[in-house]
């Protein structure tokens, strides 16, 4: 284990023990989004075992300094072929296999024991979405600012539910964004209405402008200088969430944001992340 996840572990006001809790729900949640996972281990890069959702600790052991080897071996592979490795490494076998990725910038480690049945391409998704919320949660991204600068929460409708903003301050300022953002998706339906597909991603200057759509609810997150799967997974996890506790008011929703007691928990986090 490195120095810095050391630290991160050992921070004050969270014990490690919270922290393995918290990993062991993003396995779990892994897990669940990825049929045919057999389970998972985060291992640091001296290969012991961070966190994991298997029971039998020498299977947690054995995972975790087989995700330490793989990652070392490919990364000698792919230097002496002087060529960037590829970000996750998967290895078949007739009946199971093993899928690494690295978690963030550092040597720490996911691995994933799959079965026959599990759809591969949806497996390497959910790892690199486990990926991210590990990664934010030991500090282990490349970047510590913001994740987030204006996040706007609007039903699919364009009717807007909550903006979350680091600069803007004024109703006008909310206003005006939040109708630019529905006018823009409106136009882009109305011209490009007989091609399938949605309007994803919007760029000006240094800005991104990330399109997440859940079933009832639509988040435009403004970000300077971040990846798309840095935004988009965790807005998407906070969407689904919402909707999980609010989907049946949603469907018939009359216009009170009175009716979403507690909506600032689900989204006012991840501007702080």
């Amino acid at each position: 284990m490195t120095s810095r996840e050391r630290e991160t572990i050992a921070a004050p006001g969270q014990s490690s023990g919270d922290i393995r809790i918290d990993l062991e729900g993003v396995l779990r949640e892994l897990s669940r989004r990825a049929p045919g996972v057999i389970g998972s281990v985060v291992a640091d890069g001296s290969g012991l075992p961070v966190a994991s959702n298997i029971e039998k600790r020498a299977h947690v052991d054995v995972l975790a300094a087989m995700a330490t080897l793989i990652g070392r071996s490919a990364d000698s592979v792919f230097e002496n072929m002087s060529v960037p490795g590829p970000p996750l490494v998967v290895i078949e076998g007739p009946v199971t296999g093993v899928a690494l990725i690295r978690v963030g910038t550092s040597l720490t480690s996911l691995l994933c024991a799959f079965n026959r049945s599990a759809n591969l391409g949806l497996v390497k998704i959910e790892m690199n979405r486990a990926a991210t919320r590990i990664a934010a949660m030991l500090e282990l991204s490349p970047h510590t600012r913001n994740i987030l600068e204006e996040l706007f929460v609007m039903t699919v409708d364009g009717v807007l539910l909550r903006h979350y903003s680091s600069a803007l301050r004024t109703d006008i300022d909310r206003d005006i964004l939040g109708g630019m953002l529905v006018a823009v998706q409106s136009f882009m339906k109305q011209t490009l209405a007989t091609r399938e597909g949605n309007l994803d991603e919007l760029h000006y200057g240094e800005y991104t402008i990330y399109f997440v759509r859940a079933t009832y609810t639509i988040a435009a997150a403004v970000s300077r200088g971040r990846t798309t799967d840095d935004i988009k997974y965790p807005v998407l996890d906070a969407l689904q969430a919402f909707e999980s506790k609010f989907g049946g008011t949603l469907e018939s929703w009359n216009g009170d944001i009175s009716a979403f007691p507690g909506i600032d928990e689900f989204f006012a986090k991840l501007l702080r992340s």
